[in-house]
């Protein structure tokens, strides 16, 4: 499979925004367009890199930089390329060009991914054209992948070991012990099937702590989910996500559960998204050793969201959201209504970085009366936390991570603090 013909390239680099009045931004700009078209690679990298010197937010000017080094096979193009995304994550040249990057290292999943962007966003264009033609031929290839794995696996030294994998609710009491653990998390997904108009995927999820001290606290939890999204419009999709749950807590059943609902997907444009959610959730508590009152929390779960996704001007994105949901179990001092509003910023830094900064609260008013302290329950937990990655090569990366928790509760046993610091390494096929 190789490249199209000069049309498409271009096409790629045909430049549609107005440059800066400078003439020396002009001339690199001009003369880089120049260097490509007679394949001057190497000279076309040295022009658009002093563009770059001279206006480093210049999402244009980053896109040809980063054109001209996956012309020349360079290994920075897939960062620069990366950072061009990040600053107009709506570009369909750049989502384009990251497609053809993928493309041409074989790595096909990845490809289509972003080729279905490019067509997603210019709809019945020339450009939309081209990257059908890409998925065409991906589709026709021996060795188009369907599927993707990742895996994690690293340390974690936790302040005040509770349990709290992936949302499970606290259980009836805290350790209030500090611990070091191990976590290895594998995550496979399959597509089932996929078209123009959407995809339906399954996919499988294990996670497991180890913990030094507190074996009472491993946590072994398996997750099976099918997925399915249609797209209705390039602006509105609709997806259905059906999840089962199984966890094991010191090697005892803890819970199983099973979760279903749709999510709605409006774009709006120049990398602003708005998704609204809503889940069902059954589950089922079992009682253990350490929770011997377990089963009074089995119930179920309803939660409506809204989240908004913000392109910034600069190499960053950020969300906002609020969720309320409510809790309904076998014992009215479990049930709750809650609130939770949230806020983060993703943004790319120097040295192939990408820095990650999260904060929420979350409210929990309680229906009954606590029989530990007496009181109604009033719950109110805030969380920060703060994480660096450092990609390398095309697959890896390190993130370092920190977590702190702080629940305030009128009911003296449910009111603590909790920090978690991290060491992850990750790895994506």
């Amino acid at each position: 499979m190789k490249p199209f013909s000069s049309a498409l390239f271009y096409l790629m680099i045909t430049a549609t925004a107005a440059f800066a009045s400078e003439a020396s931004f002009e001339k690199n700009i001009a003369r880089g367009i120049a260097a490509i078209e007679s394949a001057d690679y190497p000279a076309a990298v040295q022009e658009f890199q002093a563009a770059v010197n001279e206006r480093p937010d210049d999402p244009e000017a980053t896109l040809y930089l980063g054109i001209a080094l996956n012309r020349a096979r360079d290994k920075d193009a897939e960062t620069v390329l990366k950072k061009a995304l990040a600053m107009a994550p709506d570009n369909p040249r750049t989502n384009m060009e990251l497609g053809i990057l993928y493309f041409n290292r074989q790595i096909y999943a990845e490809a289509a991914d972003y080729f279905d962007n490019a067509m997603r966003i210019a709809p019945g264009s020339e450009l939309s054209a081209a990257a059908e033609e890409y998925l065409r031929l991906l589709r026709g290839a021996d060795g188009e992948k369907r599927w993707w794995l990742k895996f994690m696996t690293g340390m974690q030294y936790d302040s005040n070991v509770v349990l709290n994998a992936d949302g499970t609710p606290l259980p009836q009491g805290i350790s209030r012990k500090s611990d070091w653990r191990g976590i290895i998390n594998l995550r496979g997904n399959y597509s089932i099937a996929k078209n123009d108009q959407g995809e339906a995927t399954v996919g499988y999820s294990l996670y497991q702590s180890l913990h030094t001290r507190l074996d009472d606290f491993n946590i072994t939890q398996n997750l099976v989910d099918v997925t399915g999204r249609y797209d209705l419009s390039p602006l509105f999709s609709v997806k259905a996500a059906y999840t089962f749950e199984y966890l094991l807590l010191g090697g005892d059943t803890y819970d199983y559960a099973h979760s279903a609902g749709p999510s709605f997907l409006i774009s709006e444009g120049e990398g602003f998204s708005t998704v609204i959610d809503y889940r069902f959730r059954d589950i089922s508590f079992r009682n253990t050793p350490l929770f011997t009152d377990n089963t009074d929390r089995t119930g179920t779960n309803h939660q409506v969201g809204i989240t908004q996704n913000l392109s910034l001007a600069t190499s960053a994105a950020a969300r906002v959201g609020y969720y309320h949901d409510e809790d309904r179990t076998r014992r009215e001092f479990w049930d709750y209504s809650g609130d939770k509003g949230l806020a983060g910023l993703t943004f790319v830094l120097p040295l192939k970085l990408v820095g990650d900064l999260y904060g929420e609260i979350y409210n929990k008013r309680y229906r009954g009366t606590d029989p530990s302290s007496g009181v109604k329950r009033d719950d109110t937990t805030y969380t920060g936390a703060v994480s660096a990655s450092k990609f390398f090569a095309e697959r890896y990366s390190l993130t370092l991570g920190f977590l702190y928790t702080r629940n305030r509760s009128n009911s003296a046993p449910f009111d603590y603090s909790r920090n978690i610091t991290s060491l992850f390494f990750n790895a994506r096929f």
